[in-house]
């Protein structure tokens, strides 16, 4: 059976749907044939019976009359006779090849029996007729050459037939499986077309140097998904399916390119302030307070490169969806307590007079979330960390509060502040990467990714993340984290 499945591998599925269709019609057929030659086979052999009685009738009357005067003549092509009690052939017209009696049952009864001569072959019936001075027989035979020669030549049609029909039948299948995958390969070839217009229209973005090239290009060039069949079938469905899948793959590489231009544009200015301090310095090399202050300065901005690195590394992370481990509930409660400290103290570092303060649910549970620990604690310290910087550069002082409780199925954490809050038309992106709002909640060491960041890390454990702004009076941020099922 192995080579038949490595010759099935090597075919195409046009191929082997015709050929499971040409075996099975051909098992089909072969069964028709026999069946049919069978079945006319008793057909005929009752058809000699039956003859065999009509010939016999009218001996067998005038035996039961008067077994001495019998004038009946076997017409052409019956073979008659009569054996009297005793044994005697009183009349017969049977072909010398079946006599003597000897291969004849003679019985009491109806027997039927085929007889083969060196000839040819005779079906043979023995019928008794008793009479008051003993049982007569009579014997009637008919040659079985006709029942053969009909079926042989059914048999040659039949053939004939079943191979004509196993035939159309194969073909039959190839056509209707070509017609069945043609829409198939309709979408491989959309398919193929969308590749290589995708990789030329890369090498066209990489060669006009940037990213809205590019897409125009590719907008211009390819067709943006495949071809839907109007019949809403199986191949529909995965029309359907592909689509979703070139769709997310392409807005994943939209995200790609975005992130990489992006961070290109980010990296440049600090970049180019850096080279700038360094040159300063070598300038001020004389003077140890302006070479000291410009020193200082070129630490900020290698701060600032240093934590840009990191939160596009923690946003690598969470895009390649590893083992995100996870978190039970005295852990968030340890964790909430602990960042609130470093907020507190990052707080008093940076002169700004915050209160914060948490608050926990008294109700305890068991259960656990798909987040670990310490990215819980990343979540509350870049949320407290933007309200702090939003307070500080709007108004100076403030307060932040985090609530920590759960219901049923999950847990749910608020932070809120008093600060400035956001714009309507800033809060529907806030999430993306790179989105900064308007002076009153920026700061020069912001790199836009702390939002990011936290809704990766909500949207990797299933939860959901809603920002509710009222600009002027504050900002909660409402997280839902659903709980794991073990």
């Amino acid at each position: 059976m192995n080579w038949i499945r490595a010759l099935s591998g090597r075919l195409s599925i046009t191929a082997r749907i015709t050929a499971g269709s040409f075996v099975v019609a051909l098992l089909i057929a072969a069964v028709a044939v026999v069946g049919i030659r069978a079945g006319v086979s008793v057909i005929l052999d009752n058809a000699t019976v039956t003859l065999l009685e009509h010939d016999a009738e009218p001996f067998t009357q005038q035996v039961s009359k008067n077994p001495r005067d019998i004038d009946t003549v076997p017409g052409e092509g019956q073979y008659v006779a009569i054996v009297s009690p005793a044994g005697k052939v009183v009349m017969t017209s049977l072909p010398k090849s079946l006599r003597p009696f000897g291969r004849i049952q003679l019985a009491n009864h109806e027997t039927i029996s085929k007889v083969s001569t060196p000839e040819r072959d005779y079906t043979v019936r023995s019928a008794p007729v008793v009479r008051a001075d003993g049982v007569w027989h009579i014997v009637t035979a008919r040659s079985g050459d006709a029942n053969e020669l009909v079926l042989g030549r059914l048999s040659a049609a039949l053939i004939v037939g079943a191979a004509a029909l196993v035939g159309f039948f194969a073909l039959a299948s190839f056509i209707l499986a070509r017609a069945a995958l043609r829409p198939v390969n309709v979408m491989r070839r959309q398919a193929d077309q969308l590749a290589r217009q995708q990789s030329g229209t890369e090498r066209v973005a990489v060669a006009s140097g940037g990213r809205i090239a590019g897409d125009q290009e590719r907008r211009a060039a390819a067709p943006e998904l495949l071809e839907v069949p109007p019949v809403r079938d199986e191949l529909a469905a995965l029309a359907v399916t592909l689509n979703g899948l070139i769709e997310g793959l392409r807005a994943s590489a939209d995200r790609e390119k975005q992130l990489v231009s992006d961070a290109s544009h980010e990296l440049r200015t600090p970049l180019a302030v850096l080279r700038g301090e360094l040159e300063l310095a070598e300038l001020d090399a004389g003077d140890p307070d302006a070479l000291l202050s410009d020193n200082r300065q070129a630490q900020q901005t290698v701060l600032r490169l240093s934590t840009l690195a990191t939160n596009l590394l923690e946003l690598s992370r969470i895009d390649a969806h590893g083992d995100r481990g996870s978190a039970s509930w005295p852990e968030l409660e340890n964790e909430l307590a602990a960042a609130i400290d470093r907020m507190r103290q990052a707080s008093a570092v940076r002169r700004i007079p915050c209160t914060i303060d948490f608050e926990v649910s008294d109700v305890p549970t068991h259960r656990a979330v798909a987040l670990s620990g310490q990215e819980f604690g990343r979540v509350v310290d870049n949320l407290i960390s933007n309200s702090i910087t939003a307070i500080g550069a709007a108004k100076g002082a403030g307060t932040v509060t985090a609530r920590l409780g759960h219901d049923e199925s999950s847990v749910c954490l608020s932070i809120v502040d008093d600060g400035p809050g956001m714009p309507s038309d800033f809060v529907p992106v806030a999430f993306d990467r790179f989105t900064r709002v308007d002076a009153a909640r920026n700061t020069t060491t912001g790199s836009g990714l702390g939002l990011a960041i936290v809704a990766g890390l909500v949207d990797a454990a299933h939860g959901e993340i809603r920002l509710t702004s009222t600009p002027g009076e504050g900002l909660t941020v409402d997280i839902t984290l659903p709980f794991t099922s073990h």
